[in-house]
């Protein structure tokens, strides 16, 4: 229980149940600078414990992608899948992409048990802070897509290769698939930072889980090399979808399949709803549960 100036605050059990739904996304909105606020406080935290503080956002994906290309090239006896170059370039951007779906779920896992203090002494819709989580993982990745495109470039120009692709209007379909994983990523992270606060070995499993995921996923191999029904794996991930048709943008040079359209639609509403629902349902007991 918490004293203020004229009023009491009580923290107590309660049933799951959603509150009205429209003051509380009214009030969501309506105090969305401070997500904002939050992650600008966060990262500068961050940096200030690192000498290379934002270079590390590029760095590491690039240092990451040279291994694991090292290691498939490896493992296929020296053959790339379509080109030595193309295959770097394959595993970059699925990296990046993933990364940032990684991070939006692992930072936000966090935001609830982390924020303790905010929760016990302010009141304010909880889903702001997986937002500010959200933020910062963006912020994380923005920058590393000129980097991307200028290693495209210079593979273009000065590796000859000619299966990268020119500007294409497949392009003008990224912001799109974007915006579908910013929103599948942060249902995740609300679901998972419900679940972090009943059980706290969630963000250690997830760690791992994560691991396991990026494995499963369309980064170290491409989705052509799946067939016929095998090809089910790709819907069943909700990152799958987004990360083949990325890969098909950037490194063939198409427009996205209807069929990946559509999956991309279905994990975005699908994660969204179920992690909204789970969190708001229960962050009335976040309280008690810190």
């Amino acid at each position: 229980m918490i004293e203020g100036a004229n009023k009491f605050q009580v923290f107590e059990p309660h049933s799951s149940t959603l509150p009205p739904l429209r003051p509380y996304f009214r009030e969501f909105w309506r105090r969305r600078e401070f997500s904002t606020e939050l992650s600008k406080f966060s990262d500068k935290a961050e940096y200030l414990e690192s000498k290379l503080g934002k270079v590390w956002l590029v760095l590491n994906p690039l240092f990451l992608a040279v291994v694991y290309f090292l290691l498939v090239t490896v493992i296929q006896g020296g053959r790339g899948q379509s080109g030595g170059f193309t295959t770097l370039c394959h595993i970059l951007i699925g990296l990046f992409t993933f990364y940032f779906a990684q991070n939006t779920i692992l930072l936000g896992a966090h935001s609830i048990t982390s924020g303790g203090s905010l929760i016990l002494n302010q009141a304010f819709p909880r889903a702001l802070l997986p937002l500010s989580s959200a933020i910062s993982a963006a912020k994380q990745f923005l920058p590393t897509i000129p980097i991307y495109v200028l290693i495209v470039v210079i593979g273009k120009l000065f590796f000859n290769d000619s299966s990268l692709p020119g500007l294409t209007i497949s392009y003008v379909v990224l912001p799109l698939l974007f915006l579908l994983l910013v929103v599948t990523s942060f249902g995740l992270s609300l679901l998972f930072a419900t679940m972090n606060v009943y059980f706290r070995d969630t963000t250690k499993l997830l760690t791992y889980i994560m691991r396991i995921w990026l494995y499963a996923s369309p980064v170290l191999w491409q989705p052509d090399m799946l067939n016929g029904w095998h090809r089910v794996i790709l819907y069943l991930n909700p990152l799958g979808p987004i990360l083949s048709a990325n890969s098909r943008i950037w490194i063939d040079g198409l427009l996205p399949t209807l069929s990946q359209i559509i999956a991309c639609l279905f994990w975005a509403l699908f994660s969204f709803v179920l992690g909204a629902y789970f969190f708001i349902s229960r962050e009335r007991d976040f309280a008690v549960r810190i």
